[in-house]
């Protein structure tokens, strides 16, 4: 059940290129993986057993081709990375790469498929005909919006094998109930550019499954009309997702609102304690406890003690959690008589009986003496139960510190003057309390208490620690020490932040409100919460753009000195807690008739009926309710799905299967591993490539401090594998996409196309590696802007591998909206694949191709190049392989001037892979041909008359999914243009003057980059 490591997926890759059969999925779904013969067999879907004699139907396989003897065995994974990385550069693979960028790059990288397609080449293969170019590239690796089109190219592969298989059958029956593999003609490639004139009112029309592309360019709603049952279906879809998400967040939300207003209706209630009581004694220990145990754990843990050495999250469980459970059950108990008497009575038991002589005329002073004698005793008590710690923890392994404090008892004595510096503080909070309460109003006393009492005493013991490391130079391991109080007070500083912004909000909105109502008006409150509400949806719009800088420029002068996510942040932050305000206004409203009085008591007894509901609704949303199935995921793919995957079918057969009333079919996206025939090599009639589809697995929380930057790592789909190469990984994080004897289920329940496409191009959700902003993070989860896709972590130790969603819903929800993704979850976060890198370029460096061809539609108007150096950037800190790119400079802006000054400049680039500098040996460089997007005024006229009435083309806003018949064939003739002109350039398309035959592929990018153009000239004076 152990994940494959990165050389191991490398090298199962490389076995499939070749045409080896893998370990096969089990004959049925329900059949045990353990059964799987031991060598690898091919599947039953797909036998390659046949008949060993001739046939005369041509498309069957040829006896002289059948393998003879039994399958071969599983060679061994080199041990060594780098000789995989050797092997893949001498098997001299190529790739094509097509970028993110919605259906403006889709339509793009359709021309480019079109002219490579179109061109003809030797072939770089032995004893192959020379034929189309794009048969040459063994690899797609595609990301976001390439991935629209790859997936298309991809299905429309797959339907015309099976269609191919249902043919065979008809002409062939199968004997002994096994068919032979299929060897379908060679149709796909030639019709990417094929016209055709069929029957009489057939006028040279294209292929089906590229006019069925152009017909649904407009696929989130495919009629243009206001009232169209698709565009009224995605508005039901959406407030029905977004209400099932409410069930889920809410809730929670309310239950914490409750849980605060019951804390201040026990504080209330403590002020009428005045005698013994047994439940009350017990109340008194637990804070008794709780601050022992923080207070002990700290003096273990201390680098100056050196007795225990545990990491931040055992901090945060021992030292800061125990903490704020008894410093705010410490405050119910000052604020209760009968707690302050029992206290009063301890210390005079304990023979400190001169305080009470303070009682009468100073009663200030006495409370600050008892303060002070308290703090004493409890940081004492923990000092001497500091050693417990070594039994659960065990003594730290860390040498002894070098130096030990120049005065033996100095350390005891400082924590001492610590406690009591601590008892002193909390009795001045005590004080002041009674000061700001002149009235001795109860119901006033327990709101300041709950607001502030706790961050008082948390800011207490921060002062402690600071009085504790002040004989920094009498202790030893000064300079740790130093670090670890700033470390400690600083998460105790976030903590009583914490508590007073939302104890605040929760108790204060209320009265804030009613006095707002009475001073200024009515009217008020509900236009302050319209204001909320806008911050929200500006923080929501400006969270969702991707590209910040662009979007900053266009908004407002504040540019200068706000970035867009800064303002995006303040907005979520606003609407937050105009959120909260109104859930606690809306609260006290709703059971105003139960308040027993003005303070709004509830009785107990609804508050824990109240508080089981909400518990009982919890549980059952969360175990009920798919975080996958319920975000605009499914709503986006479904209406990819019918688009692309749809349009590779023949519709006549479409319309047999698919649901008449919603125009949508299950069959139009196969499953990932269906792909892909193993034990058939993909060369020549049977070529298909291989494709990558790129994600990104958000970290938004990671460990890894270099990451902070990415929040992301990259995570792929194939037809073999899904997972992550990422070093955030140490023991392998891919899995299979069908069952294995040493995987018994498919990763992520049956991966399928269009899941994964989807998931590629899942480019606003809560987390967006790099773009993350998690002040916004918080809107978008809860107005339900998820595109992203959350599944099982792929690594070894993970037995929920399998699982198409997470079991329980509410807690990645949570860290999805509160930016906490990261790689040690058992559920990770897939988005974008742009979150990562957007040019589908990394993963194919990794696999050391020698000839990589780049699509590039990306939406960069000022020609900034972020995703082709962020690519580069990381191919470079990751992967330790250099590309030097020629001919950047020579691009250059769309014009802006009319008449348009039609100038004649490249759009493209050529660069060395230096994968010899990289690996050593044999390795040889490889070549990068590098395609941009832009507009010279040379284009053909159709493109043109487009550009001239769209000022931005061809970077038109990726948010923009709803491309128009003249939008979508001017992206694609302009990417067939700019190939056409790139592959005749240097004159690469001349064929050999002495045997005719084509050029190679690779002798066009040759001259290509041989004859680079020369720049235009300058502009006159």
């Amino acid at each position: 059940m152990g994940a494959l490591n990165l050389a191991q997926v490398l090298w199962e890759e490389r076995r499939a290129l070749r045409g080896d059969p893998l370990e096969f999925p089990p004959k049925t779904e329900n059949d045990a993986a353990a059964s799987a013969p031991p060598v690898p067999a091919p599947p039953a879907s797909e036998p390659s057993s046949i008949l060993p004699f001739d046939l005369t139907i041509t498309n069957r396989l040829a006896s002289s081709e059948i393998p003879p003897g039994p399958l071969p065995q599983t060679e061994q994974v080199p041990d060594q990375l780098l000789e995989i990385y050797r092997t893949f550069n001498a098997d001299d693979r190529w790739a094509l790469c097509l970028s993110g960028g919605g259906i403006r790059s889709a339509a793009f990288a359709l021309g480019i498929l079109q002219r490579i397609a179109a061109l003809e080449v030797t072939s770089k293969r032995k004893n192959e005909k020379a034929g189309s170019a794009l048969k040459q590239f063994e690899y797609l690796s595609t990301v976001s919006g390439g991935g629209y089109i790859g997936s298309w190219l991809s299905a429309w592969l797959y339907q015309e094998r099976q269609r191919e298989k249902g043919r065979q059958a008809l002409i062939v029956p199968p004997l002994c109930g096994t068919a032979g593999p299929s060897v379908p003609p060679d149709k796909v490639v030639p019709a990417l550019t094929m016209r055709e004139s069929r029957g009489p009112l057939g006028d040279h029309e294209e292929a089906e499954p590229i006019s069925n592309l152009r017909r649904n360019s407009h696929f989130l709603s495919p009629s243009f009309s206001s009232l169209s049952p698709d565009l009224w279906s995605d508005v039901a879809s959406v407030l029905r997702n977004l209400f099932l998400n409410w069930i889920l967040l809410v809730p929670p939300m309310i239950l914490a609102v409750l849980v605060t207003k019951a804390l201040y209706f026990a504080l209330i209630d403590a002020h009428s304690i005045t005698e013994r009581s047994i439940w009350f004694l017990v109340v008194m220990a637990i804070p008794t406890l709780c601050l022992l145990v923080s207070l002990s754990f700290s003096v273990a843990n201390r680098p100056a003690r050196g007795w225990i050495n545990v990491s931040q999250p055992r901090f945060l469980l021992c030292d800061l959690a125990p903490f704020l459970v008894g410093a705010a059950l410490l405050v119910l108990v000052l604020q209760s008589p009968y707690g302050l008497k029992t206290l009063t009575d301890v210390l005079r038991v304990s023979g400190f009986e001169f305080v009470e002589k303070f009682n009468d005329q100073h009663p200030a002073a006495a409370v600050l003496i008892r303060g002070t004698i308290l703090g004493m005793i409890f940081f004492l008590a923990s000092w001497a139960l500091a050693p417990l710690w070594t039994i659960i923890f065990g003594r730290s392994s860390r040498p002894p510190p070098e130096s030990r404090p120049k005065h033996p008892w100095m350390e005891l004595i400082a924590w001492a003057v610590a406690g009591a510096a601590f008892g002193l503080l909390s009795a001045v909070g005590l004080i002041l309390l009674w000061s700001i309460n002149p009235s001795d109003s109860a119901a006033t006393a327990a709101g300041f208490a709950c607001v502030f009492g706790l961050p008082w005493i948390v800011l207490a013991r921060i002062v402690a620690d600071v009085t504790y490391i002040s004989f920094a130079e009498f202790l030893s391991e000064v300079d740790v020490g130093l670090e670890f109080q700033a470390r400690s007070s600083g998460l105790f500083t976030l903590a009583y932040l914490g508590w007073l912004v939302w104890f605040g909000l929760v108790l204060g909105a209320p009265p804030a409100a009613r006095w707002i109502e009475t001073q200024i008006g009515s009217a008020t409150v509900p236009s302050l919460a319209a204001g909320g509400g806008l911050s929200g949806l500006l923080s929501i719009l400006l969270g969702a753009s991707s590209k910040t800088k662009t979007a900053a420029e266009q908004i407002s002068g504040l540019r200068q000195y706000l970035g867009l996510n800064t303002i995006a942040a303040v907005a979520a932050a606003i609407f937050a807690a105009v959120l909260v305000a109104l859930l606690s206004i809306d609260w006290d409203a709703a059971f105003r008739s139960l308040a027993s009085g003005a303070d709004g008591h509830m009785p107990w007894t609804m508050v824990f009926l109240a508080g089981i509901l909400l518990g009982a609704l919890i549980y059952a949303a969360a175990h009920v309710l798919s975080i996958n199935r319920y975000s605009l995921h499914g709503l986006y793919r479904n209406r990819l799905v019918r688009a692309f995957l749809g349009a590779s079918r023949n519709e006549k057969e479409r319309d047999k299967t698919k649901n008449a009333f919603t125009d949508f079919d299950g069959r139009d996206s196969p499953l990932l591993h269906e792909l892909w025939e193993h034990g058939v090599a993909p060369t020549g009639a049977k070529w298909k490539p291989f494709h990558v589809i790129s994600g990104a697995l958000n970290l938004v929380s990671s460990k890894n401090l270099a990451w902070q930057e990415r929040m992301a790592a990259p995570f792929t789909f194939s037809p073999l594998h899904c997972g992550s190469g990422s070093a955030v990984f140490s023991d392998g994080a891919y899995r299979t996409t069908y069952a294995t004897a040493h995987q018994p289920q498919p990763y992520g329940g049956k991966l399928t196309l269009g899941t994964a496409m989807a998931i590629s191009g899942a480019a606003v959700s809560p987390s967006m590696g790099y773009n993350s902003s998690p002040g916004v993070a918080f809107l978008m989860a809860l107005f339900n802007v998820r595109l992203g896709w959350w599944l099982a972590n792929p690594r070894g130790d993970n037995p929920y591998y399998s699982e198409v969603k997470p079991t329980n819903a509410l807690r990645p929800f949570f860290m999805e909206m509160f930016g906490l993704t990261s790689e040690t979850e058992r559920w990770v976060y897939l988005t974008d694949g742009g979150h990562f890198e957007n040019l589908g370029l990394y993963e194919m460096v990794r696999r050391r191709c020698r000839v990589i061809v780049v699509s590039d539609a990306g939406c960069d108007p000022d020609y900034s190049f972020e995703d082709l150096g962020n690519a580069l950037r990381k191919i470079w800190i990751d992967l330790g392989v250099r590309i030097d790119l020629d001919g950047l400079d020579l691009l250059k802006k769309r014009f802006k001037e009319r008449p348009t000054p039609a100038e004649q400049a490249p759009y493209w680039a050529i660069g060395d892979i230096l994968y010899r500098e990289a690996d050593g040996g044999d390795s040889q460089n490889g070549l990068l041909l590098y395609f941009k997007s832009g507009l010279h005024g040379t284009e053909p006229m159709g493109v043109l008359s487009y550009a001239i009435a769209h000022a931005t083309f061809p970077h038109e806003t990726t948010l923009n999914q709803f491309f128009s018949e003249s939008q979508f064939e001017s992206y694609r003739a302009l990417g067939y243009e700019i190939a056409e002109r790139a592959f005749e350039c240097g004159e690469g398309l001349s064929v050999d003057a002495k045997t005719g035959a084509p050029p190679t592929f690779l002798s066009i990018v040759e001259k290509l980059k041989a004859s680079p153009p020369s720049p235009p000239p300058p502009p006159p004076q």
